[in-house]
């Protein structure tokens, strides 16, 4: 019984890990479009956001708020890479850099890394953490079995 509380323990704790990581897609076109969202589907609504441009990094060039849906979206004036930071009241978001070409260099979706990436990661994270759990319970268990000779 100790043992299946103490399992039970640890398996609360495992749960709450995902409520800090943010995930993202950017769509360009004339302006950037950012948008921000938990693993779990739930957007950055009315989230504190700021842009920096390549050109002044230390005086903001838009600020604001996400929308509802957890999107932001501005128009650069010159190509390089963009700083955008995203974060809510409890400290998580996110902190990204995004690559502007210049006009007519062709434009095309991208996000914080490989598409599709993000998803997977969301479903192999807990099948790695019970997996793992269950290998240190089964070591446990057969460390336990073994008589003294």
């Amino acid at each position: 019984m100790k043992r299946l509380l103490l399992s039970l323990a640890f398996l609360g704790f495992a749960a709450p890990a995902v409520a800090h990581e943010v995930l993202h897609e950017v769509q360009r076109g004339r302006a950037v479009a950012v948008h921000a969202w938990f693993p779990d589907g739930e957007s950055l609504a009315y989230v504190q956001a700021e842009v920096f441009s390549p050109a002044d990094e230390k005086i903001p060039y838009w600020k604001g708020r996400t929308d509802r849906n957890g999107w932001l979206a501005f128009v650069p004036d010159v190509p390089g890479k963009w700083h955008v930071r995203i974060v809510d009241s409890t400290g998580h978001g996110l902190d990204t850099t995004v690559d502007v070409a210049p006009p007519g260099a062709g434009d095309g979706a991208s996000g914080g890394g490989i598409p599709g990436v993000a998803p997977l990661a969301f479903v192999l994270r807990p099948v790695v953490g019970v997996a793992l759990i269950a290998a240190i319970f089964a070591f446990l268990y057969f460390r336990g079995r073994r008589r003294p000779s």
